[in-house]
């Protein structure tokens, strides 16, 4: 395969996949990258051999433009996706234990905390109705009674 091959391909493959800004920063990063390493004396072939096919390159840069590419994943020289199980290194399993809590509304736990608050509304209000009765119970009626004296004096004194 020569230069131009392998530019040309990269760039067929990345062309609609990512924005042509990021291709055509591709295509010139390894256009610059393959005439210096010729100019520092190495053989075009041996170069072109070094950067592996142009697919996988183009199939790297999509994965980091679109966030696509996972830690298990790896790809093969080929092109395709191939699982890779892996153990979790030490700042990955640090990365896994303080992991963000997303409260999800549709979860069992959050039809629970509904129910709780639901209950507990029905609660404070019964209690602030029975206080309301209570205080017109005990002061109401008799406030209401002296006020009907007092009307009762004032209609037959007039």
């Amino acid at each position: 395969m020569r230069k131009q091959e392998f530019l040309d391909e990269l760039k067929q493959t990345l062309s609609g996949e990512v924005p042509a800004e990021i291709m055509m920063d591709t295509y010139r990063y390894y256009a610059n990258y393959i005439d210096e390493e010729i100019q520092n004396g190495k053989e075009e072939e041996t170069v072109l051999a070094e950067l592996g096919k142009p697919s996988l390159i183009a199939r790297s840069v999509i994965a980091a433009q679109t966030g696509d590419r996972e830690v298990d994943v790896e790809y093969t020289v080929d092109g395709r996706m191939k699982q890779v199980k892996r153990g979790l290194g030490n700042s990955e399993k640090k990365e896994k234990r303080h992991k963000e809590f997303a409260f999800d509304y549709h979860a069992w736990y959050a039809r629970v905390l509904y129910a709780f608050f639901a209950i507990l509304m029905i609660c404070i209000v019964f209690v602030i109705i029975k206080g309301l009765f209570f205080v017109f119970f005990r002061f109401g009626i008799p406030i209401l009674l002296i006020l009907g004296i007092i009307y009762l004096i004032l209609y037959f004194v007039r």
